[in-house]
């Protein structure tokens, strides 16, 4: 009977540590990257083929049982080595809850069964500032390397946003590819204008006072079945490269002169690839979004 005792007060202290100190002991833990929801490991490292770090989507060696974990209102808690990284909020897909901070969402529609997505609802202080985003973590970057699974993945900017007339408005964008192979992106010049914003809201200016929005008219045009996609649609970027996207709006509001955030979000695919599809012969399919924000001034 004391030796059960024992035992048992030493697994309790195990797991107060775990907490205290931000280092778990359970034994389902492993190295690398972990994800612990509903005080268990749904995934861990050896489920993951990599993590694209610039939108935080898992890339999984099978399709995935993980979504069938997620249909709570409750927490999750990411490790990176065993250390404890950030927490965020698990909400079940019929929840029109939503928390600020990373979120994990279960059965996650808008993508393929062989990704988790860690969704980030942004944080603000009390003067309205952005918090930091807590899944940028090095000890993150490293865990992932560690077993060679990190993808830096794509990254885009606002170059500038032109008044060419009163309302024809040009927006140059520019996309990196910060790993060393390449990706596949969808090419506005090869899908046209109505097809790319099927996909994206596209450019939207905001200004700082009212937040009042001025936005373009843009008529839709829908994928023929609703959920393909033709290779017709994407274009190459190389490792390391940079390229330059023009969008012309012919028809976008009157903004009057003034400071103002333009906002765009650069499209990828998503539940319409499947995951054999994803690499190709020049190179990889990306999948996701690129939110990006650029303080202007409207003369």
């Amino acid at each position: 009977m004391k030796t059960t005792f024992t035992f048992l007060f030493f697994i309790a202290v195990l797991f107060v540590g775990c907490e205290k100190n931000g280092i778990c002991f359970d034994a389902t833990l492993t190295d690398g990257f972990c994800i612990v929801a509903n005080n268990k490991v749904i995934l861990n490292r050896k489920d993951i083929d990599y993590y694209d770090y610039s939108t935080h989507l898992i890339y999984l060696k099978a399709d995935n049982s993980f979504n069938n974990s997620i249909d709570f209102v409750g927490t999750f808690t990411i490790f990176a080595d065993r250390v404890q990284i950030y927490k965020g909020a698990t909400l079940p897909p019929y929840s029109s809850y939503m928390p600020s901070g990373p979120v994990l969402m279960g059965h996650y529609l808008p993508l393929a069964n062989y990704i988790v997505p860690i969704d980030l609802t942004q944080r603000l202080d009390s003067l309205g500032n952005v918090l930091p985003d807590p899944c940028e973590d090095v000890r993150i970057v490293n865990a992932l390397k560690k077993y060679d699974q990190f993808h830096a993945g794509l990254s885009c900017e606002i170059k500038s946003v032109q008044y060419l007339a009163p309302n024809k408005v040009k927006v140059e964008l520019v996309l990196k590819n910060n790993d060393s192979f390449n990706y596949y992106y969808l090419d506005p010049d090869k899908m046209g204008v109505g097809l790319f914003h099927y996909f994206t809201n596209g450019l939207s200016i905001r200004d700082f006072v009212g937040h009042k929005s001025y936005t373009h008219p843009i008529s839709t045009v829908k994928p023929e079945p609703w959920n393909s996609w033709k290779k017709e649609w994407i274009s190459v970027i190389n490792g390391n490269e940079h390229k330059t996207i023009t969008i012309t709006y012919t028809d976008f509001e009157l903004v009057p002169p003034g400071r103002y955030k333009a906002t765009f979000n650069y499209p990828g695919l998503s539940y319409q690839v499947e995951k054999k599809d994803i690499s190709q012969e020049n190179g990889q399919i990306w999948l996701g979004y690129l939110y990006m924000i650029q303080e202007i001034t409207i003369q």
